[in-house]
């Protein structure tokens, strides 16, 4: 797992640009039926450019006093995404799209071409063996602030993205469509082929998954990016792993020593503001918990003032395929009471079907 992800961070250059910056800048201390179609919750096309790229961080001439915006210009993001500054507070994130970890089949949702179901997630999604096809992945372009203010009250997170991680995927809330978290809804299915054994599921080891292949095709992320952190942290401190729509950073789920962070240490939206190796006088940021596959697994809510345009664009990339046709769906968190309900967070065993893998294989 590290070896494919070697590309994604140069710890050294960070660091280096990382301590260039904060010598000058310093910031201070702050329901759904089961039905066989029913998706996962991201879907849609993405924005712009559909040409792979290959650079990591491009900067342009201007400066800023921002530390955030300091900070961001000094990271390295992985192969396939391209971050340029159009100007000293805004920053462009071209991406492929294509994860830097994935297995050769996953489960998704049953399609024309793929349609037999193999495995039932505890929330009732019907899902089925699906190839991992690279070339299907839907690229993006977006531009966010990156200059970060606290707004006078959070807003509710947007289905479909809220952020990006470094390694070019984006970051989800932490539901499903079925107003249940999705890492709590994973399922798995192993089977064998041509001799070799398989394991397919709905979320994979990186704690990840794709949109269906007739949604846009979308990877990404519902909760700590574990093959990033596991490259870039460790069991030591976390570093910046992602950067919410609202500018603020996202980081993993250890704190300055290198301790685990409690959920119970972090605001309504998953944020906090203490030391982190980018920030060592502290700045407010948010985490994504480890061992966490409740709601809280992601952001709930931005606590800085986000574009209500772009999260109108990023919600057009979340699912709303019912039976195949695309079906306004409810947003989990905005139909529910975030402090009374009670959402699963059991896990599931896959369902066989009695054809299995035929669609798949032929």
């Amino acid at each position: 797992m590290q070896a494919a992800q070697s590309d994604l961070l140069s710890k050294t250059s960070v660091r280096a640009n990382v301590h260039h910056y904060l010598r000058s800048f310093m910031v201070s201390a702050a329901a759904l039926p089961a039905v066989l179609l029913l998706a996962s919750c991201g879907g849609g096309a993405a924005s712009s450019s559909s040409t792979s790229s290959t650079s990591t961080t491009t900067s342009t001439t201007s400066t800023t006093n921002n530390a955030y915006a300091a900070v961001y210009k000094g990271l390295t993001w992985g192969s396939g995404t391209t971050v340029t500054f159009p100007s000293s507070c805004t920053m462009t994130v071209t991406s492929d799209g294509v994860p830097p970890h994935h297995d050769p089949y996953y489960l998704g949702a049953p399609s024309t071409e793929y349609p037999t179901v193999v495995a039932t997630t505890p929330s009732g999604l019907q899902l089925a063996v699906t190839p991992y096809t690279p070339s299907s992945i839907t690229s993006s372009t977006n531009t966010i602030n990156i200059c970060p203010s606290k707004a006078s009250s959070p807003t509710t997170t947007n289905l479909g993205p809220i952020g990006w991680v470094i390694s070019g995927e984006f970051l989800y809330n932490a539901f499903e469509a079925t107003i249940t978290p999705a890492l709590a809804d994973n399922v798995s299915y192993t089977f064998t082929s041509g001799g070799t054994t398989y394991t397919a599921s709905f979320i994979d080891k990186c704690n990840s998954h794709a949109t269906p292949l007739t949604s846009g095709y979308t990877w990404h992320l519902h909760g700590v990016p574990l093959c990033v952190t596991a490259t870039e942290d460790g069991t030591g401190p976390s570093h910046i792993i992602g950067i919410a729509l609202d500018g603020y950073p996202v980081y993993g789920g250890r704190d300055i020593n290198g301790n685990i962070i409690d959920v119970s240490q972090l605001d309504a939206c998953n944020g906090i503001t203490s030391a982190t190796p980018e920030f060592p006088n502290g700045a407010y940021h948010y985490v994504l918990p480890l061992n966490t596959t409740n709601k809280y697994s992601s952001l709930n809510c931005y606590t800085g003032t986000v574009s209500t345009t772009l999260m109108a664009e990023m919600r057009k990339k979340a699912c709303r395929m019912r039976d195949g046709k695309y079906n306004r769906m409810r947003d989990p968190l905005n139909d529910m009471n975030m402090n009374d309900r009670k959402l699963s967070e059991n896990t599931g065993t896959a369902a066989a079907g009695s054809k299995a893998l035929a669609a798949v294989m032929r």
